[in-house]
């Protein structure tokens, strides 16, 4: 079972917290809206690496938290962030440097 760098930190800051998220599967309620957004541009870049479309995903998976209130860095806006998370997106295909060979096998996909 390989380990993040993120679960390793959490269990040696706290080794109940490390227990209640990754052992008994406890979710914190996130109020950032970047955090929220970072989860949203990892699934729409999965879609680009399986042939999806990856800008569709993005929109469906970010759109679902459109009326969420969450914590806004100054000047952030959610129209903002859809924003720059597509510009990025065409980015990166259009700079097509990362190509994973057989992505259905080779992503590192979590299953609950």
């Amino acid at each position: 079972m390989p380990y993040s760098y993120t679960q390793i930190a959490n269990y040696l800051r706290c080794p109940r917290s490390y227990r209640y998220r990754y052992l008994d599967g406890w979710l914190e309620k996130e109020t950032r809206a970047a955090m929220i957004f970072g989860r949203c541009f990892e699934k729409a870049l999965e879609s680009y690496f399986r042939g999806g479309d990856c800008g569709a995903t993005l929109h469906r998976e970010w759109g679902a938290f459109r009326d969420t209130p969450f914590e806004f860095k100054k000047g952030e806006t959610w129209d903002r962030l859809v924003h720059q998370g597509v510009h990025l997106l065409e980015r990166f295909a259009q700079d097509n440097r990362i190509h994973i060979p057989q992505p259905q096998q080779n992503l590192q996909i979590k299953v609950v």
